[in-house]
């Protein structure tokens, strides 16, 4: 199984690769991180992609940004989500996984399902959107120092070439 640092770091690399403006990069990441949040596991990059290409985002960055949630996260952003739609919205009841283990438990999730759902999208909209912004002024910062990085190494590195092409030509000239 790979270490977790080795799947971070891959998840970096293949992000900083990515060519776009950083502008684009960052509305599809933020974008990601919303849909990501919502509970719609399962086609969540379909979504992203899909409202990325129509808005003219990156599509890659969403898809990226929805992989923020995953199966080692999901438990803790679904029930904080849940946690925080349910008080909005006032359920009285909240679940509990002990309660869900019996046949009555497993028929009340399905009769309040509509609840549930409603609690956490809500939750994923009142969590989701300060996520998204905060992500998105975040990579928008990150990428434009990336680009601008490479930029300068691009000039320099033809500065250099120009340099050594007039360094020949002068040498080609004496002789």
């Amino acid at each position: 199984m790979p270490d977790i640092n080795q799947y971070l770091k891959l998840f970096f690399d293949r992000f900083l690769k990515l060519r776009d403006r950083p502008r684009e990069l960052a509305l599809g990441f933020s974008l990601g991180i919303f849909i990501g949040l919502t509970p719609s596991m399962g086609i969540q990059i379909a979504v992203a992609v899909f409202i990325a290409s129509l808005l003219k985002w990156s599509k890659i960055a969403a898809a990226l940004g929805v992989q923020i949630p995953n199966p080692l996260t999901a438990p803790f952003i679904y029930s904080g989500t849940y946690f925080i739609g349910a008080k909005i919205i006032g359920l009285e009841k909240s679940l509990k996984l002990s309660s869900l283990m019996t046949i009555e438990g497993v028929s009340t999730l399905i009769k309040g399902a509509p609840e549930i759902f409603a609690a956490l999208t809500i939750g994923a909209v009142f969590i989701g959107v300060p996520l998204a912004v905060a992500s998105y002024f975040l990579v928008y910062w990150f990428i434009s120092r990336y680009q601008e990085k490479i930029k300068i190494g691009i000039q320099k590195k033809a500065k250099n070439f120009k340099h050594r092409l007039q360094q020949r030509k002068t040498r080609q000239k004496k002789r």
